[in-house]
C-alpha cells in the first residue's frame, strides 16, 4: 500500500500544472494571489527552469479557455511535448480590483485604494514582489538572459512597460495588440490637432493618475513606455538595443490597437531597438483583439522566447 502511494503522489507530481500563490500580506496591505505553471517534471530533479512573466489584467485570466481556446496549460504542454520550446516556467501576475472597474496594470496608485481593496496601490512594487517570491521559492534560473515577459491588449502595455523601463532585468519582451499611450496623452487621430487620449484619460484609468487637482500628466508621461525609449542613454541605452521584442498588432484599426503600436514600434526603431515583427507588424488581416488571437501570438512568440533562454545556459 505504501508503494502505491508513493506512486501516486509521484505521477501527481511529474504532472504540469498551476500553482495558485496566495500572499497574505503583500506590500499593498492585503492578501494578493498570483499563478504559476510548473512543467511535467517539474520537482523530481535539482533542474532549474527560465521564467516568462504573463500578464493581461487579472491574474487568472490567461489561464481560461475564453473565445473557444485550447488554454494556455494544453498550449504550453504542447508547445514543450513537441520539442518546439523547452520546458519553463510561466508566472501569471494580477494587478485588478476586486471589483474589476480599473485597469490591471502594474502602476502605482494615485487614488487611495483602500475602499477599493487594493490597499496602498504600489502594483509596481507589488510586481516585484512577485518576482522575488518566485526567484526564492521555485526553482528558476536567475538573471537577465533567463527571464521575459509577455501580454496581451493592457497586458502588453504592461509587458512593454517594465521590460523598457528595466532592460537590465528581461532579455525578451512579447506584446499582442497592446493598448499603448500616445506621446503627451494626445492621440493625433482625434481632431485636424489631436485631442486627449479617451482610453487613458478614462474612468478605467483614473485611479492610476488623478486627484483633485485633476489628471497628473507628469505621472502619465513617466508611466509612458515611449518615455522610458527616450530616456534610455549609456548602459540602459545598450540593455534597451539587446533586449529582444516581439510586438504583433492586431488585423486593422477596427479590430484593435494597430496605430498605438505602430507608434510605440517608430519610437523603438528610432534608437535601434530591433521587433522581431516589424516587417508585419499586423500579425493576419483576420487578426482580433481576442484571445484566441492572444493565443496565436504567444505560440508565435514562445519560441523566440525559448531562443533567448537557450543562448545562455
Amino acid at each position: 500500500m505504501r508503494s502505491k502511494h508513493r506512486a501516486k503522489k509521484q505521477n501527481d507530481w511529474d504532472a504540469s500544472r498551476f500553482e495558485w500563490v496566495l500572499i497574505p500580506r503583500s506590500v499593498l496591505g492585503v492578501p494578493r494571489t498570483f499563478g504559476v505553471y510548473l512543467p511535467e517534471g517539474y520537482g523530481d530533479s535539482t533542474r532549474a527552469y527560465p521564467t516568462l512573466y504573463l500578464f493581461r489584467g487579472a491574474e487568472r485570466e490567461w489561464a481560461g479557455s475564453q473565445d473557444r481556446r485550447e488554454g494556455l496549460k494544453k498550449l504550453l504542454d504542447r508547445l514543450i511535448a513537441a520539442g518546439v520550446i523547452e520546458p519553463m516556467i510561466v508566472v501569471l501576475p494580477g494587478f485588478m480590483e476586486p471589483s474589476g472597474k480599473s485597469q490591471g496594470v502594474p502602476l502605482n496608485w494615485l487614488a487611495d485604494g483602500r475602499s477599493r481593496g487594493v490597499g496602498n496601490g504600489r502594483f509596481e512594487k507589488h510586481f516585484f514582489e512577485i518576482k522575488a517570491i518566485v526567484e526564492n521559492r521555485f526553482s528558476v534560473r536567475i538573471g537577465r538572459r533567463h527571464t521575459a515577459v509577455d501580454g496581451f491588449s493592457m497586458g502588453g502595455f504592461s509587458a512593454m512597460y517594465l521590460a523598457l523601463k528595466y532592460p537590465s532585468l528581461f532579455a525578451s519582451v512579447g506584446a499582442y495588440d497592446g493598448s499603448f499611450m500616445w506621446p503627451g496623452q494626445i492621440d493625433p487621430r482625434r481632431g485636424p490637432h489631436g485631442r486627449g487620449c479617451q482610453l487613458w484619460l478614462s474612468s478605467a484609468c483614473a485611479p492610476y493618475f488623478l486627484d483633485d487637482r485633476g489628471w497628473d500628466l507628469r505621472r502619465m508621461e513617466r508611466a509612458n513606455p515611449i518615455s522610458w525609449i527616450h530616456l534610455a542613454e549609456g548602459k540602459r541605452l545598450f540593455d534597451l538595443r539587446d533586449l529582444h521584442v516581439h510586438m504583433h498588432a492586431a488585423g486593422s484599426e477596427t479590430l484593435g490597437n494597430v496605430d498605438r503600436c505602430m507608434e510605440l514600434d517608430s519610437h523603438l526603431a528610432h534608437v535601434g531597438v530591433v521587433n522581431s515583427f516589424r516587417k508585419q507588424i499586423i500579425f493576419d488581416r483576420r487578426a482580433a483583439h481576442d484571445w484566441s488571437w492572444a493565443d496565436r501570438h504567444l505560440e508565435e512568440t514562445l519560441p523566440l522566447h525559448d531562443r533567448v533562454f537557450r543562448s545562455i545556459r
